[in-house]
């Protein structure tokens, strides 16, 4: 049972998702009523609970026995039953059938609304179907639109050329928003001359008896007070810039990713569930045909506009700076990933 409730904190799968993984794992099978009763039972956690007596309310104590798991995880379990767990995606029910890896990501192109997935039962097998719960009707078979989203996976295969585009692109990036670390500890030893001349300064005044003995004391206060502070910057800015390889990173970062076409066919439901989600922030649009968005994931959407040569216009003050537009989910915008 400590599995299971590790399972259901981490708000990925439903509870009944994990009871069912568990009893394929275990010869003593739990019923969905008698499951739901378990992970509910404070006993777990080493408490008791005690009903309401007379004038006494019902409340908890702890028990004797040694606790099986701790009470934070307990009370997690407990909130992620009540609702009150907030999910990572909102709106994206996580379901681990292998046929349905887009469920939860996809809305309807007539109204809008969130698409849903299921299968319908023929007479040899079971069909499966992204399908719409409004009165529009909408109906995708699931076969399908997983094939055209598979194929159009591979816009984002990072090969060696594209790779090293993306990653002067983004070094040129880091270097125009990250403030160089060489450039912030010359304005913090300005600063700390500058201090230092404002109680040499003050010094001056009191000994030409301008400032009285306390006001001297004051503004020599703050100053030692932001001097400290700043040197200890300087102190730590300086062990952060050795320690921090921004090239090395880049390439460890665009390692991990330059398989995705390849990760999201051969990788199970979680993992193709993952991708999806790290790729695309916002809900897809999926009209039978054709793939939309409204935004991507910034490294995604370089690869995607590198791999097909989209907005790639040179800004005229540096031509190592491109613009890349994100694409829209918009009739006559041009489409993500088609037939």
């Amino acid at each position: 049972m400590r599995w299971a409730f590790n399972e259901i904190a981490k708000g990925i799968l439903a509870a009944d998702q994990v009871r069912q993984k568990m009893n394929t794992q275990s010869p003593v099978k739990l019923s969905r009523s008698a499951f739901h009763v378990a992970i509910r039972n404070p006993l777990y956690c080493g408490k008791i609970f005690i009903a309401k007596f007379q004038d006494e309310e019902a409340h908890l104590v702890q028990g004797q026995h040694e606790p099986l798991i701790s009470e934070e995880l307990f009370n997690k379990v407990q909130h992620v039953l009540d609702g009150n767990k907030r999910v990572e995606r909102p709106n994206t029910k996580i379901l681990s059938n292998v046929n349905l890896p887009l469920r939860g990501f996809l809305v309807c192109p007539d109204c809008g609304r969130n698409l849903t997935g299921s299968a319908s039962k023929g007479r040899t097998s079971r069909y499966y179907y992204y399908h719409c719960f409004s009165a529009c009707g909408f109906r995708q078979k699931a076969e399908f639109a997983n094939d055209i989203f598979e194929t159009g996976m591979h816009q984002f295969e990072l090969d060696g050329g594209i790779k090293n585009v993306l990653k002067k692109l983004l070094l040129d990036n880091y270097k125009k928003f990250v403030q160089d670390p060489m450039n912030e500890k010359k304005r913090i030893v300005q600063e700390i001359d500058r201090l230092n001349a404002r109680l040499s300064v003050a010094r001056n005044k009191l000994l030409s008896e301008t400032i009285d003995d306390e006001e001297y004391l004051d503004i020599k206060k703050e100053c030692k007070g932001q001097i400290e502070k700043l040197e200890e910057q300087l102190s730590k800015d300086g062990s952060d810039t050795k320690n921090f390889n921004v090239d090395k990173t880049l390439d460890k970062a665009l390692q991990h990713i330059q398989n995705i076409p390849k990760l999201y066919r051969e990788g199970e439901i979680q993992t193709k569930r993952a991708i999806i989600g790290s790729i695309f922030p916002e809900k897809l649009e999926f009209d039978g045909k054709t793939y939309r968005t409204a935004r991507m994931n910034v490294i995604a959407n370089h690869i995607f506009q590198l791999n097909n040569g989209l907005a790639l216009k040179r800004n005229r003050t540096n031509e190592n700076i491109f613009h890349l537009s994100c694409l829209v989910a918009r009739r006559g915008i041009e489409p993500l990933f088609q037939e």
